[in-house]
């Protein structure tokens, strides 16, 4: 899901890389005290911005329109001991597969016990195409 942001920080450290090696030109830096130079920006910018990055990335992506893919799961989403948080949970099951684009079922033979689960497959199915599902032994 931070595609963008492992992109990004890759493209830095190449970059940085670049510069203390001397394949990538830039200023030295004045008051420089490794044996290479190292530009100005890589040795100011670098470390701020990847743990900028690491922690705010979704933050900024969101910031700037990009929400990415969201995830349901159900395993965390509808509570597995509580029984009324857990009907309040199945009730709402309608509206999160009605807005999905498609469905992971990671099958075991548990899955199919509980007659949620069963009520989640069948009301996916009902209102997407088969194709839509992918199924995971």
């Amino acid at each position: 899901f931070n595609i963008a942001a492992i992109i990004t920080i890759s493209l830095a450290s190449l970059i940085g890389l670049g510069t203390w090696f001397g394949v990538v030109p830039s200023p030295a830096y004045p008051m420089n005290l490794a044996p290479h130079p190292c530009g100005v920006l890589c040795r100011v910018l670098g470390v701020p911005l990847f743990f900028l990055l690491l922690f705010f990335s979704r933050d900024i992506l969101a910031r700037l329109g990009h929400l990415g893919p969201l995830v349901f799961l159900d395993k965390t989403c509808i509570h597995q001991v509580d029984l009324d948080i857990q009907r309040q949970g199945i009730l709402k099951l309608g509206a999160f597969i009605r807005n999905s684009e498609q469905m992971v079922l990671l099958y075991s033979d548990i899955y199919m016990l509980k007659l949620w689960t069963v009520y989640e497959v069948a009301s996916f199915l009902a209102i997407h195409p088969i194709r839509s599902m992918k199924v995971v032994p």
